[in-house]
């Protein structure tokens, strides 16, 4: 259940970046060419070209895409998970009134009438 957790973490991550990606993707490639070039000087210089902004606001498009997929997946398989565990209660509960309904012979009440 962490790794489970552990996803929905990151694929919440991936959806918040892809919307930062997309409202502003200039301040998004400032900050990675500041990370990126770091041990060189001027950097602060540098502007992107319109195209390469673009390019980093469909790379923001595809996170949300991406993470927003991802979550709804998680949020399924932990429904689905869920039904699973309350049916097989459901199919022990079962299991046990028939038992419990069992004569010493083996007989169920239903069958010595």
């Amino acid at each position: 259940m962490v790794c489970a957790k552990m996803r929905k973490l990151w694929y919440g991550f991936l959806v918040a970046y892809g919307l930062v990606t997309v409202v502003a993707p200039r301040i998004v490639t400032r900050l990675s060419v500041r990370k990126g070039l770091r041990g060189f000087e001027n950097t602060e210089e540098l502007e992107p070209t319109d195209w390469y902004v673009r390019a980093v606001r469909a790379s923001g498009v595809g996170m949300l895409a991406a993470g927003g997929t991802g979550l709804l997946l998680e949020g399924r398989a932990e429904a689905r998970e869920a039904t699973a565990e309350v049916e097989a209660g459901d199919e022990t509960a079962a299991a046990e009134t028939t038992d419990d309904r069992a004569d010493d012979d083996g007989t169920t009440d239903d069958e010595s009438v």
